[in-house]
C-alpha cells in the first residue's frame, strides 16, 4: 500500500494520473490520483488454489485466480496505452494484455511469487507481460535462471524507498540515557522478535540499562487477541520487566514519533525478507540499524547496517551490546543511515521506475 500510495504521489508531482483499483472494503488510503474501489468476489480458496497449480502445469490458465481479478478490466479502457501495474498477481497478465493489447502491462512483485509455477508455465507468464520488477536482485535471481535469454531482458529491479522529507530525526525524542531499541513488524516468527528478546536477555544487566520497544500484531490490526506467538514473546520478555514495552500496530500515520525515538532499530527477520520498508524510514530517521543477513536486507540498507546471522543470537547480542554501550559508534551509525537512506528516496525510485519501464 505505502509503495503504491508513494509513486501515484510521485506520478502526479509529475504531471502524471494515476488510477488505483482496490477492493471494496479493503484498508487503504490512497490520496493521490484517483482510487476506484470495486468488488472482486470471493477469493480463491484452497482447493482452487490447488486447481489452479494443476491447470498451470496443463499449460491452461489458472482460472479462478484469473476469475477473482476480472472484474479490474471494468475500469481499464480496451484502447488504453498507458501502464497497468499488477502488484504481486503474475497470473492474470495475459488477461489485462488481452484486454487492454496497446497498454504497457507490468508485474510488480513484492514477494517470492513462482514457487508453484513449472519452467513452462513461468516463461508463459513471462512472456505475457512487458515487463517484471522485483524489488530486490534476491527476488529477480530466484527466476533469472528458469528463463530463456531472451526474457531476461524484461526483468527489472526497482527497490523500495523512504519519504525522506517525512521520516526525518528527531533529536528532542531520543533519550540519551537510557536507549531504547525498537522493533517494528507484524508479530509473526518469521520476523524475528522472539531473536531480538533472546539477544536483549543475555545483555540485560545492572550495568547495562535500556529499553526495548515492540511495535505490531499479528496482522494489520490493533485489535484481536494475541496470537500463540505473541504470548510466548511476552513469556520471554517477562524477565526484563518494563524494560520491554509492546505497543499495538500503528499505521503509517502514526509511526512517526516512534521511529525518532529509536536509540537503535533492529530488524531480526528469521527469512528471506525482499525489500522490506521499516529499514529504509528508521534509516531515515537516523536510527543506527542492526539487521539479519537474508534476502534483500543487505541490499536494502548496503554498509549503512550492522549485519548479523538470525541462528546466532550471541551475535545480535554482541552487536547490541556494542551500540548500547558506545553513544560515539550511536552517532556514527545514525549519520551512516540518514545517508542512506537519502539515495532511497522515493524520487529516486520514482525515477527508477520510469527507467525500468521504458519511460
Amino acid at each position: 500500500m505505502t509503495l503504491v500510495y508513494e509513486f501515484s504521489r510521485k506520478h502526479a508531482r509529475h504531471g502524471g494520473e494515476t488510477t488505483v483499483i482496490v477492493g471494496s472494503g479493503t484498508r487503504h488510503d490512497y490520496t493521490a490520483g484517483r482510487c476506484s474501489e470495486i468488488n472482486f468476489g470471493e477469493y480463491p480458496t484452497k482447493r482452487q488454489k490447488a486447481l489452479d497449480i494443476a491447470f498451470g502445469a496443463l499449460g491452461q490458465p489458472r482460472k479462478y485466480i484469473n476469475r477473482f481479478y476480472s472484474p479490474a478490466k471494468a475500469e481499464i479502457s480496451p484502447g488504453s496505452q498507458s501502464c497497468i501495474f499488477l502488484q504481486n498477481a503474475p497470473a492474470p497478465g495475459k488477461m489485462f494484455k488481452v484486454h487492454a493489447p496497446k497498454a504497457k502491462v507490468v508485474l510488480h512483485a513484492h514477494n517470492s511469487l513462482f514457487g508453484t509455477y513449472t519452467a513452462r508455465e513461468l516463461r508463459t507468464v513471462v512472456d505475457a507481460f512487458d515487463v517484471v520488477i522485483f524489488n530486490c536482485e534476491f527476488l529477480a535471481n530466484e527466476i533469472k535462471g528458469r528463463l530463456s535469454s531472451g526474457q531476461l531482458c524484461k526483468v527489472k529491479v526497482v527497490y523500495n524507498g523512504v519519504d525522506t522529507e517525512r521520516f526525518v530525526p528527531n533529536a528532542n525524542l531520543v533519550d540519551p540515557e537510557l536507549v531504547t531499541i525498537l522493533f517494528v513488524a507484524r508479530m509473526v516468527p518469521e520476523k524475528g522478535a522472539d531473536i531480538l528478546l533472546k539477544a536483549a536477555l543475555k545483555i540485560y544487566g545492572k550495568n547495562r540499562k535500556f529499553k526495548v520497544r515492540i511495535v505490531g500484531n499479528q496482522g494489520f490490526s490493533a485489535g484481536g487477541p494475541l496470537s500463540k506467538y505473541e504470548v510466548e514473546l511476552r513469556k520471554i520478555a517477562a524477565p526484563m520487566g518494563d524494560a520491554v514495552e509492546f505497543i499495538p500496530f500503528l499505521d503509517r500515520n502514526r509511526i512517526l514519533p516512534i521511529y525518532q525515538a529509536a536509540g537503535i532499530f533492529c530488524a531480526p527477520s528469521n527469512w528471506n525478507e525482499p525489500c522490506t520498508l521499516t529499514i529504509p524510514e528508521a534509516m531515515a530517521c537516523g536510527a543506527p540499524t542492526i539487521a539479519s543477513r537474508r534476502g534483500g536486507i543487505p541490499e536494502m540498507a548496503g554498509d549503512a547496517a550492522l549485519y548479523f546471522d538470525p541462528s546466532n543470537i550471541d551475535e545480535l547480542a554482541d552487536q547490541l551490546a556494542y551500540l548500547i554501550d558506545d553513544g560515539a559508534a550511536r552517532l556514527k551509525w545514525s549519520g551512516n543511515a540518514r545517508k542512506r537512506a537519502l539515495q532511497c528516496d522515493w524520487a529516486n525510485r520514482y525515477a527508477d521506475l520510469l527507467k525500468a519501464i521504458g519511460e
